[in-house]
């Protein structure tokens, strides 16, 4: 939700002086020329047809005809943008486009709504994000973008400690979007894919990185890297793998040659799943605390070379389906992390030969339950039934699927009735409460929810929704505490199919869950 509006500005193009100038209204329509500069032609608005251009200077056209026109000059079926509301918020900008097509005959005014949220980093577009929509010929005057990316800047400033430098040939709102992306805090190629912008150009390279030695410093500094030569002809070569190369350095590699040798496209491919982000050298990643621990403890049972051996096994497992092998693997590092310290030395080195997959899933599933079994019974008490405090806009998550209402044949009358649609015949969607319904999840759906999830969810660090069809668990989902879905499955993290996945696409619907492709998951706007 937007905060109380600050202030409300009126921009409006200037004729004389060839600019966008703060007025107290709102700006009124102009006629902007039209001309086609390879044929050299102007369209004539006195005559009604086309003109030669028979002189240009000092922004002014003369056609053959003797007519002057000045600018702002357009090509035919252009949209000139001819004034801006602005509205300034806390943590936002609303910014109203009024605009015009520029046609020989006819011209038709348009108004476009932009919300620029510097917080949640996404532009909207008329009610949808920009980049699901057409969006070519939106545009800002320079005047309004400088300001925005001048305001995001400050708030980079106070929040990391630097403020990015921008150096591109691009300009409005896919500068915005680009600086709102860039690496300082998030995966700037990643994310560049999801609002339709090429990494590999220069524009978009001098935009994320900047092309001076201080503004790519800064990169490096955010990735928490201090780089040598290799480092950076490594980023110049193959940008994408100082991701790896960081990422891999915060799970414990020292080894230049074993740094080196894990960027790999595949490792990258892996860390965008899990949504890796950089902030001021900090970085996290789903999983990675867990695995960092797991990468420690292996590192002192052998070496550099060997765990990296296990990690590039994890790896190719996550390749064979990486949607729903990623999936697997994050379980398996969540429950090595809950029973590292009871397993023995020989686990552990069994463990590091297979690398994470479902074989060692299974296995620490067991484990789990069976250490936290036997602590129970060694304290002669049951476990401990722990409530969660959890925030209305989760519990707001559950949801009935399936339609409310049916039809029935009354067996005395034989007349058809409506009546209500019993609970147990559709997917009821609920929110898991307490420890103890996420044991009962576990049991029942042969997954890791009930004993490696019950920390996370008492510290907030997701939610676990689960949908009961013929009183009977058949979707379990982890919810983000940014209402991303970082999975849903279905009994024995199975995918979801048939009337699950239709109950389980309408629970999106409904709860306003719409899919990224550029994530592989599913983010709430």
């Amino acid at each position: 939700m937007i905060s109380s509006m600050l202030k409300t500005e009126y921009w409006s193009y200037s004729t004389k002086d060839k600019s966008y100038k703060i007025t107290e209204s709102a700006a009124m329509s102009v006629f902007p020329t039209i001309v086609n500069p390879q044929k050299k032609i102007v369209y004539c608005r006195k005559c009604g047809r086309w003109e030669y251009i028979a002189h240009f200077a000092n922004d002014r056209l003369l056609s053959q005809c003797g007519n002057i026109y000045e600018g702002p000059f357009v090509l035919e079926n252009d949209v000139f943008n001819y004034g801006y509301r602005v509205e300034h918020h806390k943590d936002a900008y609303v910014i109203k486009v009024q605009s015009q097509t520029a046609k020989t005959h006819n011209r038709r005014l348009l108004e476009n709504e932009f919300i620029i949220n510097i917080d949640k980093k996404v532009i909207i577009k008329n009610g949808k994000p920009a980049f699901e929509l057409d969006t070519e010929g939106d545009s800002l005057c320079k005047e309004i973008t400088d300001e925005v990316l001048s305001t995001i800047g400050d708030k980079y400033k106070k929040l990391y400690g630097i403020k990015p430098t921008v150096s591109s040939k691009l300009s409005s709102f896919s500068v915005i979007l680009g600086y709102l992306v860039s690496p300082f805090n998030v995966n700037f190629f990643r994310i560049s894919h999801h609002w339709g912008l090429n990494p590999y150009s220069k524009d978009f390279a001098s935009l994320s990185s900047g092309d001076t030695p201080t503004a790519e410093n800064e990169m490096f500094d955010s990735l928490g890297i201090k780089p040598n030569k290799t480092v950076r002809k490594m980023y110049q070569r193959t940008p994408e793998a100082i991701i790896c190369y960081s990422a891999a350095k915060y799970l414990g590699f020292n080894d230049p040659n074993i740094l080196t040798q894990i960027c790999s496209p595949l490792f990258y491919s892996f860390l965008c799943m899990n949504m890796i982000s950089f902030a001021g050298g900090d970085i996290s990643f789903a999983g990675g605390s867990e695995l960092k621990d797991f990468v420690h403890d292996m590192i002192a049972l052998s070496n550099e070379k060997t765990v990296m051996n296990s990690i590039e096994r994890m790896l190719k497992y996550y390749k064979k389906s990486p949607e729903r092998n990623a999936q697997i693997i994050d379980d398996a590092i969540n429950s090595y992390e809950v029973c590292r310290e009871h397993l023995t030395e020989r686990e552990k080195r069994e463990i590091m030969s297979e690398g994470f997959n479902n074989y060692v899933h299974d296995y620490l599933v067991r484990r789990v339950h069976e250490i936290e079994d036997d602590f129970l019974e060694s304290k002669g008490k049951k476990e401990e039934n722990i409530t969660f405090e959890i925030e209305k806009q989760f519990l707001d998550l559950e949801y009935k699927a399936g339609d409310p209402k049916i039809k029935v044949t009354n067996p005395h009358t034989g007349k058809v009735e409506i009546v209500d649609n019993p609970d147990e015949n559709r997917y009821c969607f609920y929110v898991a409460r307490d420890s103890g319904t996420l044991r009962k999840i576990g049991n029942a759906m042969h997954n890791c929810v009930g004993w490696g999830y019950k920390n996370s969810v008492k510290a907030r660090r997701c939610t676990i929704v689960y949908a009961l069809h013929h009183n009977k668990h058949k979707i379990c989902i982890e919810v983000s505490p940014d209402f991303s879905i970082r999975q849903a499955l279905g009994p024995c993290n199975c995918p979801l199919t048939g009337e699950a996945l239709a109950a389980y696409w309408e629970w999106c619907k409904e709860k306003g869950i719409v899919f990224r492709k550029a994530f592989g998951i599913h983010c709430a706007p």
